[in-house]
């Protein structure tokens, strides 16, 4: 290659040579034909495709450390692949009677049409950009890989198209489905009703769409090819796209919002702490729940209340109290806590759902005291482990940590479990 190119093009091919660990089988053993356990990438190809097998090597992958290769990683990278084709058939049909901008990847909405979730996911793949354009600046190309994966998957899929749903198909719905959307906050409606506001939505997921396919093309070639080739927004060819970062985007990253993000992260917050009591308790996903929110501010208890229409929406709660905590016996509570920041203040919500009459108590006590005595057993054994002094004395440091850390955490599952022993009483 050096040769060709000094011939040819009067200059070498690359000047940079990333060389990173050996690719073990997943016991952590060297491949080899001899003994059997050396995997053939064409079979891997044609089983899970290109693209997750690049994925895989790329977000383990780190200079001067083995990779352990496991197929059961190649069939959640696969769907991964199959997360972002659904999610743009889901988005494409969402674009159907969307005017095309002629300034393309320059067009910006007017930041007053933009829902509170609109700002956020610009906002959030402005911070993406800048994470991701830093890993590869210093060749750590599996934190860019896993940052990508976790804003793709988890942001844009699991939460933004979730939120965009209502927006997208407002338009000619009853007047009561209206005014449940409408709901405004400081930063915009979480869910807008608009046609005005729907086509920002609409524009802001095509323009998210487009950014997330340069994101991932060098990791993921060939499915971002073929799915930029199907966008509205989009320029002749993925492959010879600028890639995005901060500084070729400032027009379309300056209508996002760090104070719609600190909103989202709350509304999404207490939307998960009430999927996390309904799974703990066993409450069947059709059951809708009564719910108290008890926020810990003025501030709070305003953005629960523009954004409760949504939460009552996605989180399947029949009716909303928003105040005071109340009289908490035979109730589940979860404490959500959001972390302060440079920019924001720390938030806190108590999530409160009634159990009577949705489970039965006398069967949920027996569950927790079970819970119970299984944390006490991993106190115990963790307790005499961390005691030991010769375990101390010979254990790397990140494991003694690690088990530090698991203690604590236990040891807080442990009081919440007998805080809800002492409600449900």
């Amino acid at each position: 290659m050096i040769i060709m190119g000094s011939e040819f093009k009067k200059d070498v091919p690359f000047r940079k040579v990333y060389i990173h660990g050996l690719i073990r089988d997943a016991d952590g053993k060297k491949m080899s034909k001899s003994t059997g356990n050396a995997l053939d990438p064409v079979e891997l190809i044609e089983k899970y495709g290109a693209d997750a097998l690049r994925f895989t090597i790329l977000a383990q992958i780190a200079s001067g450390r083995d990779l352990k290769f496991s197929e059961t990683r190649l069939e959640g990278y696969r769907n991964f692949m199959n997360k972002i084709w659904n999610a743009t058939r889901f988005s494409l049909a969402a674009l159907q009677d969307f005017e095309v901008p002629r300034e393309g990847t320059r067009a910006v909405p007017m930041k007053s049409d933009l829902s509170v979730a609109d700002q956020w996911i610009i906002f959030e793949t402005g911070q993406v950009m800048k994470r991701v354009d830093e890993h590869l600046s210093q060749d750590r190309y599996s934190d860019a890989a896993n940052d990508l994966y976790s804003f793709v998957w988890n942001e844009v899929c699991d939460w933004y198209l979730e939120f965009v749903k209502p927006v997208i198909y407002s338009a000619g719905q009853s007047g009561a489905d209206s005014a449940g959307s409408s709901l405004a906050s400081g930063s915009g409606a979480l869910l807008a009703s608009t046609a005005g506001e729907r086509r920002a939505t609409q524009l802001v997921l095509a323009q998210t769409l487009n950014r997330i396919m340069r994101l991932l093309h060098p990791f993921t070639p060939f499915i971002t090819e073929e799915i930029y080739s199907k966008l509205p927004i989009r320029g002749e060819a993925c492959i010879v796209d600028a890639y995005p970062n901060i500084k070729n985007d400032k027009e379309w990253l300056a209508v996002g919002s760090s104070e719609a993000a600190f909103e989202m992260s709350i509304v999404k917050e207490v939307i998960t702490a009430i999927r996390n009591i309904r799974g703990e308790n066993q409450i069947k996903p059709g059951v809708q729940l009564n719910i108290r929110l008890a926020p810990s501010d003025g501030r709070v208890q305003k953005i629960l209340g523009a954004n409760k229409a949504a939460i009552c929406r996605i989180a399947r709660v029949d009716q909303c109290e928003i105040g005071e905590a109340g009289n908490l016996a035979k109730c589940a509570v979860a404490p959500v806590r959001i972390l302060a920041t440079p920019l924001h203040e720390g938030a806190s919500v108590d999530v409160i759902i009634p159990l009577e009459g949705v489970v039965d108590l006398a069967e949920e006590v027996k569950r927790i005291q079970k819970s119970v005595e299984k944390i006490q057993k991993d106190i115990g054994v963790l307790t005499q482990k961390l005691s030991n002094e010769n375990f101390m004395k010979n254990a790397p440091e990140d494991l003694v940590a690690a088990d530090r850390t698991l203690l604590e955490g236990h040891k807080a599952r442990l009081s919440r479990l007998q805080d809800s022993l002492t409600r449900l009483a």
